[in-house]
């Protein structure tokens, strides 16, 4: 399963760097008097792409903003039960836009609904990157959860205690 969180991670990165592309690509066909037709469209896809493939890997890597003004405080157990709770209620949200998602995508598909800017694609291919991204991040709860039914640590808070030992290694140097 890492290796599928990293993938992911990845190919955030990848379609970020196609944002800058695009844009780039903007700026200097406007400095050459040159359009680049639906740049701003496939930015959007890009940054849609982008946001959703990633949510798995920065939740399995403590990237998520998270307020732990209260569980920081409570005694281990209590933490545990805190924690198993967050982590489902995080699951059956994201069942819940993953069902939503793959809905809408179907919907896509089935009525070969395209795109509005100038260069028409399949709707389904932009929404694609959404829908691949939730999934992930359900499976990435559902590993979480499965994890603290164990009796282990969720994957955040062991790269949380990895964050907080590196930052004190770095200031050691």
């Amino acid at each position: 399963m890492d290796r599928l969180f990293t993938v992911c991670g990845a190919l955030a990165a990848f379609f970020l760097a196609g944002i800058c592309v695009l844009v780039l690509a903007q700026v200097v066909g406007r400095l050459m008097g040159i359009a680049v037709p639906s740049a701003d469209e496939f930015a959007g896809y890009c940054l849609s792409a982008s946001s959703f493939l990633a949510l798995g890997y920065a939740l399995r890597n403590n990237s998520h903003i998270r307020v732990t003004l209260i569980i920081d405080r409570l005694p281990a157990n209590h933490r545990r039960i805190v924690e198993a709770v967050c982590i489902l209620g995080g699951l059956v949200l994201s069942l819940f836009i993953t069902f939503y998602t793959g809905e809408m995508v179907y919907y896509s598909l089935a009525f070969g609904d395209l795109t509005q800017g100038l260069v028409p694609i399949p709707l389904w291919v932009p929404q694609s990157g959404m829908m691949i991204g939730v999934i992930v991040l359900t499976l990435a709860f559902l590993c979480d959860g499965i994890r603290v039914l164990r009796g282990l640590e969720p994957t955040y808070l062991i790269a949380a205690r990895s964050d907080r030992q590196a930052n004190i290694n770095q200031e050691m140097i």
